[in-house]
């Protein structure tokens, strides 16, 4: 496909609001690869691609693909995009066959071609979803697997990580509590659509109440969540100089090895320092 078209109601989500800026940008780019490629949103066998394989084929780096985001997830070997828009792939196939054929087809049977290949666009990504059923020799559809939702006592455990007060963590899990439950047992969220990641549901939630009620506001200093998160980033920031040559310069003594130039070398620096600084929080 040429063209990308993001409806104003995805950008809504509580999975993009959720999610940190490097996972959003890192899903454009995924976003937009699935779309040249017309893979239906699902990079196939690609766990074990390296770092520079990302960065040619999507603009990404491996840890960037790695991170766990409800934005994309990982079934097995292939890497699942989410919001891909199927019925637009399907869309586009149909009218490609219908013009292969002369134009002969009639309006209904375009149609019905068009009906045909979104619902196999969609059996065939929902197969591939986490917790899904799997096929049994027999040819039977075994029951999807249920997940598990945390108790207030882990909630509250992964509150204090992030550095989000117990009252709120509270709140977001009674209110949670309080819809239903979908299916495979996650919960769901005000559309009634299941929540993936319930901890990058507590987190986007903690700061819309800090913003709509400052009393609330997170007090705690910065959590574990979220320094790992920015040492993720920070990693890949070092990876993206690496791959730069305009970082690199020749040394003067030994011309065939490189070392880094005066300002890379710098802000390598400064990157490293922040990088152990937030291990200690970790740590801590």
């Amino acid at each position: 496909m040429k063209w990308l078209n993001i409806e104003i109601s995805i950008l809504r989500s509580p999975d993009y609001v959720g999610a940190e800026p490097v996972e959003r940008a890192t899903w454009l780019n995924l976003l937009a690869y699935c779309a040249d490629q017309e893979n239906g949103g699902i990079i196939r066998n690609c766990r074990s691609w390296k770092c520079r394989q990302w960065q040619q084929t999507c603009g990404i780096t491996s840890a960037e693909a790695q991170l766990e985001a409800q934005l994309y997830q990982w079934a097995g070997d292939d890497l699942l995009v989410c919001h891909y828009p199927t019925s637009k792939e399907a869309e586009l196939r149909a009218k490609r066959e219908a013009g292969a054929k002369g134009g002969k087809a009639s309006g209904r049977a375009r149609s019905e071609a068009q009906l045909e290949a979104v619902l196999e666009a969609d059996l065939e990504r929902k197969g591939k979803g986490k917790g899904n059923g799997k096929e049994t020799e027999g040819g039977e559809t075994s029951p999807p697997a249920v997940v598990e939702t945390p108790t207030l006592e882990e909630f509250k455990t992964a509150a204090s990580m992030m550095g989000v007060e117990e009252a709120i963590a509270e709140e977001v899990w009674h209110d949670n509590e309080s819809r239903a439950i979908a299916p495979t047992g996650e919960w769901t969220d005000w559309n009634g659509r299941p929540i993936a990641n319930w901890r990058s549901n507590l987190k986007a939630r903690a700061a819309q109440i800090a913003r709509k009620r400052p009393s609330k506001a997170l007090t705690k200093p910065k959590g574990v969540w979220d320094a790992k998160q920015g040492i993720d980033a920070l990693q890949a920031k070092l990876e993206r100089m690496k791959a730069n040559p305009k970082n690199r310069r020749h040394k003067p003594e030994t011309p065939w090895e490189t070392e880094w130039t005066p300002e890379a070398r710098a802000e390598v620096a400064a990157i490293r320092a922040k990088i152990r600084e937030l291990e200690g929080v970790v740590a801590a």
